[in-house]
C-alpha cells in the first residue's frame, strides 16, 4: 500500500492511505477522503483551494498500489493544520 506524506505546519506529518479512496470532497477548510474500508481521513487547513485537493489526489493515483517511502504532493496552498481519521458510522 502506498501512502501521501501530508507535511503539517508544525513541520511533522501524517501518512494519507492512497489505496481505495472511493470519494473526496472538500469545505472551505477541510478535505475529506472516504474509503471503501468506512474510514474517513479529514484534512484539515485554514483555507482549502480545490487544487490542494487535486495535488493530493494526483500524488495518490501516483504512489497507488506501491510499497516504500510515500511521496509528498506538489505544495499546497496553505499548510495543513491536522489530519483526524474516523469511522462511517
Amino acid at each position: 500500500m502506498g501512502f501521501v506524506k501530508l507535511f503539517k505546519a508544525d513541520r511533522t506529518f501524517d501518512l494519507l492511505p492512497a489505496d481505495d479512496i472511493i470519494s473526496v470532497a472538500t469545505t472551505a477548510t477541510t478535505i475529506v477522503f472516504k474509503y471503501s474500508t468506512g474510514t474517513i481521513l479529514t484534512v484539515a487547513m485554514s483555507s482549502v483551494e480545490s487544487k490542494d485537493a487535486e495535488k493530493i489526489m494526483k500524488a495518490a493515483l501516483k504512489i497507488e498500489g506501491a510499497s516504500g517511502e510515500g511521496i509528498a504532493p506538489e505544495k499546497l496552498s496553505v499548510p495543513i493544520t491536522s489530519v483526524s481519521k474516523s469511522k462511517i458510522t
